[in-house]
């Protein structure tokens, strides 16, 4: 049993989400369906995952000649 009320739980719940920075089209994707939380947490982890991978491919490693 958690020690938190609905209402807080929900409030969190609905802070996760918005600090989630949801794009545009997630937005427009998944409000109107009503996309649980936790799958919309998995979608922008792996879209950042996805970024970060695509970042990671164009690195350039610069020595510096110190």
């Amino acid at each position: 049993m958690s020690c938190h009320s609905k209402e807080e739980l929900e409030n969190m719940l609905e802070d996760v989400v918005n600090e989630l920075d949801l794009s545009n089209w997630a937005i427009c994707d998944h409000g109107p369906m009503g996309t649980p939380p936790a799958e919309l947490v998995r979608l922008v982890l792996d879209q950042k995952d996805q970024q970060i991978a695509c970042l990671k491919q164009r690195f350039v490693e610069i020595e510096r000649g110190d």
